[in-house]
């Protein structure tokens, strides 16, 4: 990487690293492009530089922290070999996710019901930017589970069901709703594992 480049990138992660900070202190709404920049030592036309406006930071933010905690659980799965089948890896996958979020309820207030999955297209596309991802859909098509389905079906499953967890997640941790949290598990992790289930 060249040395503009890496100046490039180091401004954009400042801005980024800065509006995270000012978003989980103060929110989204009470945080301008002003205060983010300088947050970020950088000047406002900086900032356009690199972002549309506040939603675009969101939005990078938004995928920033969903691929670390998706990260930091699939290293954790990859410390219990003992995991009998691909459904379990997955509801260990989401079990540590949840107790992430339960630990950060500033992290899952800012992220609410927003966990962000790269698209398929963006996956297909981008061979070096989603490692992790490619790595993933690639141990989901070849689980004995998904076996019939097209990487489209196995996409969308895989997304729908993360997108309901995360609701759950949200509603259960930090307004006791339809019950807390412990009480949902259960019951997500049977949805989870009749989704999953081989077709017959």
């Amino acid at each position: 990487m060249s040395t503009v480049e890496g100046k490039k990138q180091e401004k954009r992660r400042a801005l980024l690293d800065a509006a995270y900070e000012l978003f989980l202190e103060r929110g989204t709404a009470k945080t301008s492009v002003e205060d983010i920049t300088s947050r970020a030592k950088v000047g406002k036309g900086t900032f356009y530089l690199y972002f549309q406006d506040k939603g675009a930071v969101m939005q990078a933010l938004l995928g920033r922290v969903s691929y670390q905690l998706l990260s930091d659980a699939c290293l954790a799965v990859e410390q219990h070999p003992e995991l009998p089948d691909f459904t379990a890896q997955v509801v260990f996958v989401i079990d540590h996710i949840i107790e992430a979020l339960r630990q950060d309820a500033l992290v899952l207030r800012f992220l609410e019901r927003n966990f962000v999955w790269p698209g398929l297209d963006q996956i297909e596309a981008s061979r070096e930017a989603e490692p992790l991802m490619r790595k993933l859909l690639a141990i989901v098509l070849s689980s004995p589970e998904m076996a019939g389905r097209s990487e489209r079906e196995v996409y969308q499953r895989i997304t729908a069901l993360g997108s309901m967890c995360m609701s759950v997640c949200y509603s259960s941790i930090l307004e006791g709703k339809p019950d807390n949290i412990d009480a949902m598990k259960p019951v997500l992790y049977d949805i989870i594992r009749r989704a999953l289930s081989p077709e017959k």
